[in-house]
């Protein structure tokens, strides 16, 4: 674990000017009278969790139960369609931190540093007297990228690594992750605000929940295990459903390197075998192990007395897809619903003013993770700076209107020679690979390195089946979400970002003891 300290007082450690009314918002107003105390804020990260896996928005007939996240949300607003702007790890939680579109905060997938250009929350919040602290659940987000920025204290401790039980990168499991959190508000002094960050990354692959929720769903999972290779394994059995018999599958692994091809995108067939339904069960049990987890943090919160004058906004980075699309078992290839929905819940304390009219909302506008950063400076009346691309949405918390606007979500694969490409244009690293804009009921997707462009319905078709592009209905639709992609190409201004060459080693070592040859560059999904 990695821990550096600052000064506490905001007045000797940060110059009036830029966040100068903030730091009267916050605190109070008048020097001579008592401060009102600030809200604390607990801003917690779902890695790799699909928002139609929570059972406050899939309902009791969803893959999973998830009792805490459901009281969370029934406590606060619960945003049915939140996007993220990236379908990978550091790149989407760059983007949450910053309130920025990746090609503006310039992470272009994992392995890629966050440039110190980008004014993150913990920034924000640590210039106005917050004490700042990060507990991570995986090597993804690690201080070697940048992502440290602002935190007093980051904790970085893994202790399930790399090759060891199938482990794709260093990580640590939920119980865990809120074990080290407890510890670290047990620390805290609650007279001072409170920003903390908790990332849990029990869903991503490899599916593998504990024993006790293992056995809980035995009769779903059977002795199947959710190891690389036998998610390896099903991505090539369904490939081979599209390329038919004696045709090479490129698999999971050659598909994040050199990308789908046309066929197996446009004649994808969905229908699970036996092995997938096994692997969508062990995630669900992840995810339910997950809630558990998040159960003890709540009660630890409340228990250090927090818990009353606490903003708790939890979300995810991205989703999963199993078999829906030809992006099988994966997040980064494509951007499908499946991976670019995401869980989004604001939950006021019941101390706040406002915490009446925000408890209970079901709010289905499209908005993304980019707003939750300006969203959660509202809440405190804090005046986020211009460079911030999201949008506010308090208005929507308190039942009000808001315009949103078209929002954007990008792929992060497949790596293997786009990325120079594009720069060797003068185009963000990203441009060549998929990318989807939501506008109301509609959403566009461009491929450029296929070729492909998809129109769907989310209203008559949330799963995407449908293609639109070719009906003469849908022209003047069709033409409106393409110049909404333009709009956000010519925004493209990325603060300078390089890939960090010492995970190289690492990532061979992780491939080749999970039985793959290590490219060189490709860094933990």
């Amino acid at each position: 674990m990695r821990q550096h300290f600052i000064q506490p007082s905001i007045f000797t450690r940060f110059p009036w000017g830029q966040f100068g009314l903030a730091v009267i918002l916050v605190l109070g107003s008048h020097s001579c009278s008592p401060a009102p105390q600030p809200w604390h804020v607990v801003l917690i990260s779902l890695d790799t969790t699909r928002a139609d896996h929570l059972s406050c928005i899939s309902g009791s007939e969803g893959p999973a139960r998830t009792p805490a996240i459901d009281q969370l949300a029934s406590e606060g607003a619960l945003f049915l369609q939140a996007q993220t702007s990236a379908v990978t790890t550091l790149s989407a939680h760059s983007s949450l931190m910053t309130g920025t579109w990746p090609h503006r905060h310039g992470v272009v997938r994992n392995g890629f540093d966050l440039a110190p250009e980008n004014q993150t929350l913990a920034e924000t919040l640590g210039a106005v007297g917050y004490r700042t602290r990060a507990v991570l659940g995986s090597f993804a987000l690690e201080s070697r990228f940048g992502f440290d920025q602002g935190f007093e204290v980051f904790d970085e401790s893994f202790d399930l690594l790399v090759g060891v039980e199938g482990a794709d990168q260093n990580q640590r499991l939920a119980d865990r992750v809120t074990s080290a959190a407890l510890t670290h508000v047990g620390e805290h002094d609650a007279s001072e605000p409170l920003f903390l960050f908790t990332h849990y990354f029990d869903a991503h692959a490899p599916y593998d929940p504990p024993a006790a929720m293992r056995k809980a769903w035995a009769s779903r999972i059977g002795d199947t295990v959710g190891d690389p290779l036998t998610v390896e394994r099903a991505v090539k059995a369904g490939q081979a459903l599209v390329l038919g018999p004696g045709v090479r599958t490129p698999g999971l692994v050659g598909t994040v390197r050199g990308g789908l091809s046309k066929a197996l995108v446009t004649e994808h067939q969905p229908q699970p075998a036996p092995l997938d339904t096994q692997l969508a069960a062990l995630y669900a049990a992840e995810v339910e192990a997950l809630d558990k987890a998040l159960e003890r943090l709540f009660v630890g919160l409340q228990e250090a007395g927090l818990w009353d004058r606490t903003i708790v906004v939890l979300t995810s980075d991205h989703g999963e897809t199993f078999t829906e699309h030809a992006d099988r078992w994966n997040h980064g290839l494509w951007v499908h619903d499946t991976t670019t929905r995401v869980p989004l819940l604001i939950r006021l304390p019941p101390t706040h003013p406002k915490a009446q009219l925000s408890r209970g909302q079901e709010i289905s506008t499209v908005v993304s993770n980019v707003d939750v950063y300006p969203t959660v400076l509202g809440l405190l009346g804090i005046e986020p700076g211009p460079e911030v691309q999201g949008v506010d949405l308090g208005p929507l918390l308190f039942g009000e209107s808001l315009q949103r606007g078209a929002v954007f979500s990008e792929a992060t694969q497949p790596w293997m020679g786009l990325e120079d490409a594009a720069r060797k244009n003068g185009h963000w690293a990203n441009s060549l690979k998929p990318h989807s804009v939501r506008k109301g009921r509609w959403k566009y997707i461009r491929a450029p390195y296929l070729e492909l462009e998809q129109l769907f319905d989310m209203e008559a078709d949330p799963e995407e089946q449908v293609n639109l592009v070719q009906d003469p209905a849908m022209a003047k639709v069709l033409g409106d979400m393409r110049t909404e992609l333009r709009g956000y190409y010519r925004l493209a201004d990325p603060f300078p970002s390089n890939f960090n060459r010492s995970q190289i080693e690492e990532t061979r070592t992780r491939l080749e003891a999970m039985g793959y040859g290590g490219g060189e560059e490709e860094p933990p999904r």
